[in-house]
């Protein structure tokens, strides 16, 4: 048996997270979870995700700081990351795209389109 992908989903919005966890579980993910970033970059380490799903606007670290944490870790800066979020500026796009994440999506976000940037 193929083992499971496993996604790691940063954001602190919990109902937000919930359908999020139930779609990649219906798609046969396995799906881990972090509600703040100080957390996100902990799981990561430890648990060594194959994606991680991110949210910028965050209590105590902010998405993009926990990318940079990420990327500058030996343990976790090949881990592709896909943002999503609410933030639909541009500024903030073009920084986390700059930064090297794979996708930049926004809120409310197609779940079509989600699970093709997943594949």
């Amino acid at each position: 048996m193929i083992p499971k992908k496993r996604i790691l989903v940063v954001d602190d919005e919990m109902d937000f997270v919930k359908m999020l966890q139930a779609r990649l579980r219906i798609e046969g993910y396995e799906v881990l979870v972090a509600e703040d970033g100080i957390k996100g970059v902990q799981i990561a380490r430890q648990e060594k995700p194959d994606l991680i799903i991110l949210d910028i606007m965050m209590p105590g670290m902010d998405g993009h700081s926990v990318f940079d944490t990420l990327k500058k870790s030996i343990l976790t800066w090949s881990i592709p990351v896909i943002y999503l979020t609410a933030k639909t500026g541009q500024a903030d796009e073009l920084l986390a795209m700059e930064k090297g994440a794979r996708y930049y999506l926004t809120k409310p976000y197609n779940p079509a389109m989600l699970l093709e940037m997943v594949k």
